[in-house]
């Protein structure tokens, strides 16, 4: 294999692989370099749950290359496609169910269509420049000892923008004021449940719900898969209980949950390590050990104390804990937590933020209360300036992921799988157009990115017709699964134009 590319990407997460796919298909010599033999990063390696919405509302505002890669999952037999939230507190308006094996396979199918390299088992050791800084390369070790890749542009979609920080470039660690990060989270599955009954059980027993939702299906979906979709978060007295007896050994004070494309088989968000660093690895390794004790706890609590789980076991752990946050680039713009709140918009906008700043408890059990963590809902979609992915000060190199230049408050929104899928097909996108080109990343004519990113069939800019239509199909489908009694109606907020249903 050459040693020499057009762009290199580093990780092969939902924001990484996206960036490769963007870049091959203009043309440009790419390379993805992963440190697992599969693609996906957090989704299939730390078993994360459904896609987070691509959408504000009803509006779909993250499409392109994100989109086609949901339409070949469910293509593939291993996805729903996004369905809507009844209740989107806690959730956020639309979820997509894929299964982690079909997600793995159909995100190397395009990377391959693409024409991009992949290089698995391969992790970074070192970033090259030349003797102005400018990033010329990577260095990976694995089986075959230690090999350079050179590169005119290179992605960093570490997640940890490690390429960034080995180069010398600006950052900061966690939260502005302190330094504190988003805990970590070790995701698992419990199989055997009797999920219908789960259902029912919580339609019966509201109250010990802080907030629940019904799932309605946008488009059809294979027979195979699951067909009946809710989330739950709750048991917070049988959870407090347990805790205080020293019977159950978590950092939560209730347990979430989610149905899966499996029949009888619930997803579990229910894990927290508090101070977890992810670029140290004493720190990780602590996490590990830590989280893993909470899975075993749980699941044996689950087992014992949860209705419908009697007969349940564990099936599936992330194969690392889930980490939510680390380094923060300072770019040639920082977005800000009023942007994000606001909904504010930019010349150079290159990807469209839409989910509620989401920020676990980064001290406590408490979940979204005061003094703990924190979900506020946005005025808006807002925009996502390309000047956040170039960092101040280092050329040659174009930032993907939750690690863009940014605040922590702002971070929050735009973390999830839909918002770093957006940013990943900007950040490809313009690392091939630099480099085919011949300029650096931070010279690149936006209006060329831009309209690059529209003929892929990018969302930059609202279409107030399509976002009409769009909210009038949530409104008919939630109506149709009414009438067909696929849901109860019960966490129906506003769908349908009624009252909002009560957060408990």
């Amino acid at each position: 294999m050459s040693n020499d590319f057009d762009v290199v990407v580093v990780g092969g997460g939902p924001s990484g692989f996206i960036a490769a796919i963007a870049a091959g298909r203009l043309g440009a010599k790419t390379l993805l370099i992963e440190k697992y033999g599969f693609l996906g990063g957090m989704p299939t390696g730390a078993a994360l749950g459904p896609i987070s919405p691509f959408h504000f509302g009803d509006e779909q505002v993250i499409k392109g290359i994100p989109q086609q890669f949901v339409d070949r999952m469910v293509e593939l037999g291993g996805s729903t496609g996004h369905a809507k939230c009844t209740n989107p507190h806690g959730s956020g308006a639309y979820l997509c169910f894929y299964d982690r094996q079909v997600y793995k396979w159909a995100a190397l199918q395009m990377v391959l269509e693409a024409g991009v390299t992949p290089l698995f088992h391969s992790f970074l050791s070192g970033t090259q420049t030349d003797g102005s800084g400018r990033v010329t390369g990577v260095t990976v070790t694995n089986k075959s000892g230690q090999a350079t890749y050179r590169a005119k542009v290179v992605v960093d979609a570490t997640g940890d923008a490690d390429v960034a920080a080995s180069a010398g470039a600006k950052h900061v660690l966690g939260r502005e004021s302190d330094g504190a990060m988003q805990p970590g989270t070790m995701m698992f599955d419990m199989a055997n449940v009797d999920s219908r009954a789960l259902k029912a059980y919580m339609d019966d027993h509201l109250d010990e719900f802080e907030w629940a939702t019904e799932i309605v299906p946008m488009r059809p979906f294979s027979e195979d898969l699951e067909s009946n979709y809710f989330v739950g978060q709750g048991f917070r007295n049988l959870v407090s209980g347990a805790i205080d007896s020293g019977e159950l050994k978590l950092a939560r004070d209730t347990i979430l949950f989610l149905t899966t494309t499996h029949p009888g088989v619930i997803h579990f968000n229910s894990t927290r390590v508090h101070n977890v660093n992810g670029t140290s690895a004493e720190d990780l390794t602590r996490a590990e050990i830590e989280a893993r004790g909470q899975v075993m706890s749980l699941s044996k609590f689950l087992r014992k104390h949860i209705p419908r789980f009697e007969d349940a076991y564990l099936a599936d752990t992330g194969i690392q804990i889930g980490i939510r946050e680390t380094r923060h680039i300072l770019g040639e713009y920082v977005l800000q937590g009023e942007d994000v709140m606001e909904g504010r918009k930019f010349d150079d906008a290159i990807a469209r933020g839409y989910f509620p700043i989401d920020i676990h408890n980064v001290k406590g059990r408490e979940g979204y209360v005061k003094g703990g963590g924190d979900w506020t809902d946005l005025q808006d979609s807002y925009d996502i300036p390309y000047r956040c992915l170039v960092p101040e000060t280092v050329d040659g190199l174009v930032i993907s992921g939750r690690s863009i230049s940014a605040t922590h408050q702002a971070m929050g929104s735009f973390r999830t799988q839909g918002g770093v899928m957006g940013i990943g097909h900007a950040a490809g996108t313009a690392a091939a157009l630099a480099a085919l080109s011949g300029v650096q990343p931070r010279d690149l004519d936006v209006s060329t990115l831009q309209a690059a990113l529209e003929a892929e069939g990018a969302s930059i800019r609202r279409d107030p017709e399509v976002a009409a239509q769009e909210k009038q199909r949530a409104q008919e489908a939630v109506a149709e699964a009414l009438r067909q009694g696929r849901i109860t109606g019960k966490y129906v907020q506003e769908a349908m134009g009624g009252a909002k249903a009560p957060r408990l």
